[in-house]
């Protein structure tokens, strides 16, 4: 195996740990919408949205990537706030 299969390997087994990940933040997400919507809350948070980045951008050890990750966590949130709008307009 040639070097660059070697770490296609590697991040395939890390897609499939951020895959599961993924699923269970969203099934967390779709309880959070809930009491959302029982609480009649609003989807978006400006102060957690900007604490959740803020917390990334200290957690990630390579300045290099901090905006990256940034924009990581922004896009998930985004999906996050998409998620809990189709369950919240289901009721």
């Amino acid at each position: 195996m040639n070097e660059i299969q070697t770490l296609r390997r590697k991040i395939d087994a890390i897609d499939q740990q951020m895959s599961d990940l993924f699923c269970q933040r969203m099934e967390l997400v779709r309880d959070v919408a809930k009491v959302k919507l029982n609480l009649n809350c609003a989807i978006y948070d400006k102060r957690r949205e900007e604490t959740v980045i803020k917390e990334a951008r200290e957690r990630c050890g390579c300045d290099e990537l901090q905006a990256y990750q940034a924009a990581f966590f922004l896009h998930l949130m985004k999906l996050s706030r998409d998620y809990q709008q189709s369950i919240m307009t289901q009721k």
